[in-house]
């Protein structure tokens, strides 16, 4: 039997508290070793709460922990670079959580030096993991819904009582605002259901609060003929989040709020809609676990290391999108 994989959490913010670590614990085959954090109360608290015996104030001092494997970095989004790179120097593989990094040239180097690290490099792109919007990229890759020329993509969360704080208000560490953290997702999810095709060119425009923009709506001008439209907020006034996904093709339709697949067939219209393995409230929980096996399988060299390359073009469209805003026009890629 292969023996445990270790794992270290790099930040002890929400979504290390709220996300990963709930659910390396849980996972087979793995032992969470360390966590870090510059906050040592607070970590150390964390680290109790989850039962993780070394606490860890600098990054660097995982040099010393023997025979880990690897980390994954939840700190602000301008000091990926830095950690993620030094830890596939010390010969980690890493799971990053999103953005990549805050430009494409700073995610070129990441990738670059994951090659010659030899280390897996990974961004927590956990909507790629659900089940229904799975089976929606099989149905597109399939052909089965004919050409999919249009697609949209939402991610509305709703606003909170206690306005965001924090660095993912301030431009400058998080590279921008709800673009950065929810458009990142919601454009990415959309390229990926079109196989990564390339983005030509975008309009977008924003609604500025402070530093940061807190919603945004992107059309793009996908090769093809194809279109995308994302539209993303921190401040929908509702008393739940709203995350949809849509695609139109010339043969069929798919949507993941409600989930349904429809089909033109020699009868007429079909709904096709294959059954879920999981209630509709588990999808988020089982995307996560999803992609936590997805990148462990690679750690063991189960699978192939794959490259995080389409982060770079991601990222591209997320620069042109923010030169559109300041130029109030469309923009080339």
């Amino acid at each position: 039997m292969a023996r445990d994989v270790r794992v270290a959490v790099i930040g002890a913010g929400g979504v290390a508290q709220v996300v990963h670590l709930p659910i390396l614990r849980r996972l087979p085959d793995l032992e969470l070793v360390a966590v870090v954090d510059p906050h040592r109360e607070k970590a150390a608290t964390i680290a109790e709460r989850f039962g993780v015996p070394t606490v860890l104030q600098d990054y660097s001092e995982l040099s010393d922990v023997e025979g880990l494997d690897a980390v994954v970095v939840c700190t602000p989004n301008d000091t990926h670079e830095e950690i993620a790179t030094a830890c596939m120097q010390m010969g980690l593989h890493v799971m990053c959580e999103r953005p990549l990094s805050t430009s494409s040239e700073s995610a070129a180097r990441m990738i670059e030096a994951s090659e010659k690290a030899e280390r897996q490099l990974m961004v927590a792109l956990n909507q790629r993991f659900r089940y229904d919007t799975r089976a929606i990229q099989q149905f597109v890759a399939s052909g089965e819904l004919g050409d999919v020329f249009f697609t949209r993509t939402s991610w509305l969360n709703h606003r909170m009582r206690r306005p965001r704080r924090g660095w993912r208000r301030q431009a400058r560490r998080a590279g921008g605002g709800v673009l950065m953290d929810l458009g990142v997702q919601a454009i990415d999810l959309a390229l990926w259901l079109l196989g990564f095709a390339r983005v030509e060119r975008v309009s977008a425009r924003v609604h500025l609060r402070e530093d940061v923009e807190d919603s945004a709506a992107v059309l793009m001008a996908v090769e093809g003929s194809r279109t995308i439209s994302v539209e993303v907020t921190w401040e929908l006034m509702e008393e739940r989040d709203r995350h949809s996904l849509y695609a139109l093709g010339t043969r069929g339709s798919a949507s993941t709020s409600p989930f349904r697949v429809i089909k033109e067939l020699e009868t007429g219209l079909t709904e096709v809609t294959p059954p879920l393995d999981v209630s509709p409230g588990g999808l988020y929980t089982t995307a996560y676990r999803q992609e936590w096996a997805y990148f462990l399988r690679r750690v063991r060299g189960e699978r192939p290391r794959e490259s995080a390359v389409d982060q770079i073009h991601l990222l591209e469209v997320v620069e042109a999108c923010y030169r559109s805003v300041k130029e109030e026009r469309e923009v080339a890629v």
